[in-house]
């Protein structure tokens, strides 16, 4: 019964929506970056957000993965900027310093809540 759960819960493309199909997903993955809520992009795309919340909440989940490598993708990209100029300006080492602090923070953060995964 646990397995059958797990199944239900788990991303499968074979039952995945059709609205998947009108995601862009550069652009969505821009959108994750620059701070919209899982909601807000759904809103975005005009679809229900309880059922796209349904499926950024599976196991294994598309939509989720985009989400969280347009994070991803966008702090590293905007870190490596900062390392190249931080030897040039003092304003910019100071923001690459904070930024290490906010993902160091957010690493331990989701270590104590998902046991390190």
């Amino acid at each position: 019964m646990a397995s059958e759960i797990i199944a239900q819960a788990t991303w499968n493309e074979n039952t995945a929506p059709d609205w998947l199909e009108k995601i862009n997903w550069k652009h969505y993955e821009k959108l994750a970056y620059k701070g919209y809520k899982p909601e807000q992009i759904a809103m975005y795309y005009k679809i229900d957000q309880h059922e796209f919340m349904f499926y950024f909440m599976m196991i294994d989940s598309k939509l989720k993965w985009h989400y969280d490598r347009g994070q991803l993708y966008g702090q590293a990209r905007e870190g490596m900027d900062m390392v190249a100029d931080a030897a040039y300006n003092v304003t910019q080492a100071q923001r690459l310093d904070k930024l290490r602090d906010k993902i160091e923070f957010e690493n331990a953060k989701n270590d104590v809540i998902y046991g390190g995964f």
